[in-house]
């Protein structure tokens, strides 16, 4: 667990327990709105053991995020990174690492809402191409059982992050999961009883979504496997 770095209220001198890295903070017994210089606040991490300290600014905070990660300490990771959102960087760095958790713990909706921040910031950049070449990057990170974004985005039926990931370089035929279910295949196979009907068919909730997303992924070199009457 984080170390927290103690100050003082400048108002009523009361102890303030500071994590992160946070611009200001308003003090629990008298309100005041107290600054926070970074080069003051220190945070010590400890993972699984592993002791070390950072400067909280946002550099130290990507690589104590990072190395969570490695240790598969992603609730850490996360409470970095958010903590980190909160306090309102747009650093891009930030929401590639938030992505990759949620690709790790498979959480869909996190995944999308944290990949329309990155579109914009990829929007706003104009010339500079950092932010494309990170997001160019995760379309290659494997989460959890290797799925990448592209294989949530056709299990989601998410036509508009189908051609997102694959201009940014997806790989259509990247084979995932114990049952090797490729962007396309996903669509279609047996993930639970609860996404099956009767006869074991699995729901599709919107088939011509899922047409077109099939139309989209064969133009662009997809083998399609496991169609299923579609």
């Amino acid at each position: 667990m984080a170390s927290a770095k103690i100050i003082r209220c400048s108002a009523c001198n009361a102890a303030l327990d500071v994590e992160m890295n946070r611009a200001y903070i308003f003090c629990k017994y008298c309100g005041c709105k107290n600054i926070i210089e970074d080069e003051q606040i220190k945070t010590n991490i400890n993972i699984q053991g592993v002791s070390f300290s950072a400067k909280t600014d946002v550099e130290s905070i990507i690589a104590s995020a990072q190395y969570a990660i490695s240790m598969k300490q992603y609730d850490k990771a996360n409470e970095l990174i958010m903590t980190t959102i909160l306090s309102g960087t747009n650093d891009y760095r930030i929401y590639s690492l938030r992505v990759q958790i949620d690709l790790l713990i498979d959480d869909n909706k996190s995944l999308f809402e944290t990949m329309d921040i990155l579109r914009r910031l990829e929007e706003q950049q104009g010339p500079n191409r950092e932010v494309t070449n990170e997001i160019n990057r995760l379309m290659h990170f494997r989460g959890a059982a290797g799925v990448t974004i592209l294989h949530n985005a056709t299990f989601n039926e998410r036509m508009d992050y189908v051609v997102y990931c694959v201009e940014h370089g997806s790989d259509v035929n990247l084979v995932a999961g114990m049952n090797r279910v490729t962007p396309i295949s996903i669509m279609f196979v047996h993930v639970s009883s609860s996404l099956c009907g009767i006869d074991g068919t699995p729901f599709v909730h919107h088939k011509e979504k899922v047409k077109e997303i099939r139309r989209y992924l064969m133009a662009h070199g997809a083998r399609d496997t496991f169609r299923l009457g579609y």
